[in-house]
C-alpha cells in the first residue's frame, strides 16, 4: 500500500516529513547516505521535481547536505540556523535583548556549573589561559571582545553537553555586538578592574571543581556585569 499525505501538508511537506522519518528509521548518522532523489520519489510516488524542491527545503534547515553530483547526507547539527531566527527574532522585535540576556543567564549559570564538574585539566587551563589574557588586553579593544566571546563559548564546550553549547553559540552574533556595549560603560579603571576580576572568578571555580561556586560567580558576573547595564521596562 502506497504511503499517502496528511490531509494538511502539501506533497513537499510530505516528503520532507519521509525523508526525516526514513533517517530516523534506518538509525542514520551524520554524514550517511540518503536514497536519491529520483529512488525517493519512487518509494513516495512523487516526481522528481517535488523531491528535488523537498531536499532544498530541508538543506535549508540543517537536516541534510546536498552538492551537485553527491547523493544527499545527513547534516550535522550547527549553531547557524537558529542564529538567523534569534537574529531575525530580535529585528522584528518578536524577543528583545532583554529577553536574551535572561535566557543567557539561565543557561549559563547552569551550564558553568556543569563545566566545573565535567572539565578536562585541559580545558581548565584554556579558560584559565583566557581570563588571564582578557587581563592583560588594552582596556576596549577587539582583543578583550574577542577573548570575552571566547571564554563563555570554551566554558560551555566544557559542559559536555552539545546542546547547551549549540545554543550559546547561536548568540554569538548578537554577542559581538551586545559585548562592546556592556564593555563600553565602563567609566574608570578601578571598574574594568572589577570586571576582569568576576571574569577571573569563573575561570578559578571551574579549576577548583567548585559547582555551586561557578553557578554563584556566573550570577554575580551577570547582575553586575551585565544585567545592570540593560535598559528596564
Amino acid at each position: 500500500m502506497s504511503i499517502q499525505p496528511q490531509p494538511d501538508e502539501t506533497r513537499v511537506q510530505f516528503v520532507m516529513r519521509q525523508v526525516a522519518e526514513h533517517i530516523g528509521r534506518e538509525g542514520l548518522k551524520v554524514g550517511d547516505q540518503l536514497p536519491s532523489e529520483t529512488r525517493f520519489g519512487e518509494m513516495l510516488g512523487v516526481s522528481r521535481p517535488v523531491v528535488r524542491e523537498a531536499f532544498g527545503a530541508l538543506a535549508a534547515l540543517n537536516v541534510i547536505d546536498i552538492a551537485n553530483g553527491r547523493r544527499p547526507r545527513v547534516s550535522a547539527m550547527k549553531a547557524s540556523l537558529f542564529s538567523a531566527s534569534l537574529d531575525h527574532a530580535v529585528r522584528t522585535e518578536q524577543i528583545s535583548i532583554q529577553d536574551v540576556w535572561e535566557t543567557r543567564r539561565l543557561l549559563e549559570t547552569e551550564t558553568i556549573a556543569l563545566a566545573a564538574v565535567r572539565r578536562t585539566e585541559e580545558e581548565a587551563a584554556r579558560i584559565t589561559a583566557l581570563a588571564a589574557a582578557m587581563a592583560k588586553a588594552p582596556p576596549l579593544s577587539d582583543e578583550l571582545m574577542r577573548l570575552d566571546l571566547a571564554l563563555h563559548k570554551a566554558i560551555a564546550e566544557a559542559s559536555r553537553n552539545t546542546l547547551i553549547a549549540r545554543i550559546i553559540a547561536s548568540f554569538e552574533p548578537m554577542l559581538e555586538t551586545a559585548i562592546p556595549a556592556a564593555w563600553s560603560v565602563v567609566r574608570s579603571d578601578e571598574h574594568h578592574a572589577q570586571l576582569l576580576v568576576r571574569h577571573a572568578a569563573l575561570a578559578e571555580m571551574i579549576r577548583l571543581r567548585d559547582p555551586d561556586g561557578a553557578r554563584q560567580a556566573m550570577d554575580d558576573h551577570f547582575d553586575r556585569s551585565v544585567a545592570a547595564r540593560l535598559p528596564t521596562s
